[in-house]
């Protein structure tokens, strides 16, 4: 496979950083001055730090760091959330109304593929790797961060996954050669087809399960590995693979929900996260002007308030449900979504209490997600008990009645109270194959197909400019 480098990208990407950024915690590495790629990695040392420099990649802004769970909230959020801030880019994207001159989707495109030759840059140099055990662990890293980011493209970018017309619906270049020299990113390269980039991102992290170890402190482990996995063949729509992937982590990763919601995200690395960027309160993407707390959080002087929550979400709470509202302000509720009184926005209205400090941790898998996996998995094969039993599993730590009933609706409505302001809205819009259904300022209902080619991110046009072997979105 040929691989498809931007010549911006590929000028970010050759001055390779070791260290890349600051890190965090454990991670925690000074970083250095930019050397050239063809001779950076040249021990086992470097290696590592480009390792540890992966995780820094994934907390840019344009990645986990923020893009990566607003732009689904956003772009699928109608009736759940609005976009109130000043960047024309959400509203764009919440009014479907962009093109591929939108500055999030060059950002999140050309940040994935850094991550993504920085990760083919450590598989490439990991033969001075002469510890086994290390070598291993420093592959299967680079091969779970190149999946992850092939795996966010493909959604943003493309169809849903369709057994039907996947072989021939465009997905997103697949790169998986290390790019050192500035002409390595002249190449034309096409769009693979959504279903290559699937089976590139399944064998990749098949490799990285086989590859890591099961405790891998706060980095990617092999349970991280099966998580994302579980996660993809979701998306995929194999639910019984899916389900398999999922039981496995509940059963054996050690893994325990946390007493509360909101416990998850008030400490670093709760019982049951799986895996989440590692920020602090000096080094983190939250204090930059586009944070999740700034776009989410209206404490006093913290946030914007820029992501309001509306009716829709609001009203798949029960009362008893502490996921809702109580319509108090953050000091006071007892509840995850709370009245906003900061003094940028002082319009009181409801936001997520999610995201609340600039410096705190981004839990990107946990455990309650692997329960609704398999509860789906088991749904579609017929075990309704099963699958109530994992929906009130995470009911019941939340003060949610316990279901009697199951319908598949349940579900996806469970994953939309338990994963609100997470990322999941847009990939479970287009997967579940429910029409997107709002009303609109005017009063009129607003229907959207899931398959609507507006719910897909444009080929970003720098992109366009310098590849043109690449095509464009429908629609766009």
């Amino acid at each position: 496979m040929k691989t498809i480098f931007s010549r911006s990208a590929a000028l970010l990407t050759l001055g390779l950083t070791l260290g890349l950024g600051a890190c965090k915690d454990q991670l925690d590495l000074q970083p250095r001055q930019s050397v050239d790629a063809t001779t950076a990695l040249n021990n086992a040392d470097k290696v590592g730090s480009a390792v540890v420099g992966l995780y820094a990649k994934l907390d840019d802004p344009a990645l986990y760091g923020t893009q990566l769970l607003v732009i689904p909230e956003i772009l699928g959020g109608n009736g759940m959330v609005t976009w109130q801030g000043s960047f024309t880019t959400y509203r764009d994207l919440q009014n479907r109304t962009t093109n591929s001159l939108n500055g999030l989707a060059e950002s999140t495109w050309r940040l994935a593929y850094q991550a993504i030759n920085q990760a083919n840059l450590v598989i490439d140099a990991l033969g001075v790797v002469s510890d086994a055990d290390l070598k291993a662990q420093y592959e299967g890293e680079a091969r779970f961060v190149r999946a992850d980011m092939h795996f966010e493209l493909v959604r943003l970018y493309a169809p849903q996954y369709d057994a039907a017309t996947a072989a021939t619906d465009l997905g997103v270049p697949i790169s998986l050669t290390a790019n050192k020299a500035l002409e390595q990113a002249d190449t034309d390269v096409p769009r693979a087809t959504v279903a290559q980039v699937y089976a590139q991102v399944i064998t990749d992290l098949q490799a990285a399960i086989r590859l890591l170890p099961e405790d891998n402190g706060t980095r990617a482990s092999k349970y991280t590995a099966e998580a994302l996995l579980a996660r993809v063949y979701l998306q995929q729509r194999n639910y019984a693979a899916a389900a398999t992937q999922a039981a496995d982590v509940i059963d054996n990763s050690g893994k325990a929900l946390s007493p509360t919601l909101a416990a998850v995200f008030r400490n670093r690395n709760s019982p049951e996260s799986l895996f989440e960027i590692q920020q602090n309160d000096q080094n983190n993407a939250g204090t930059a002007n586009n944070g999740l707390a700034t776009f989410y959080a209206n404490i006093g002087q913290l946030g914007r308030g820029d992501v309001r929550i509306v009716g829709g979400l609001v009203n798949l709470y029960e009362d008893s449900d502490a996921r809702g509202t109580d319509s108090l302000t953050y000091g006071l509720t007892r509840k995850l979504i709370y009245v906003g009184d900061g003094p940028s926005r002082p319009d009181n209205q409801l936001r997520s209490g999610k995201w609340t400090a600039y410096g705190q941790n981004i839990p990107v898998i946990r455990l309650a997600e692997m329960y609704l996996i398999r509860a789906e998995g088991r749904f579609v094969a017929g075990d309704v008990a099963g699958a109530l039993d994992d929906v009130n599993t995470v009911r019941q730590r939340s003060g949610a009645s316990e279901l009697t009933t199951l319908t598949r609706q349940d579900i996806f409505d469970e994953r939309q109270r338990e994963f609100a302001a997470e990322g999941f809205r847009l990939h479970d819009i287009k997967r579940s194959g429910n029409p997107l259904v709002y009303a609109a300022t005017d009063g009129s209902t607003v229907t959207v197909p899931s398959n609507s080619p507006r719910l897909v991110l444009p080929i970003p046009q720098r992109e366009l400019n310098v590849n043109t072997a690449l095509r464009q979105n429908a629609s766009y």
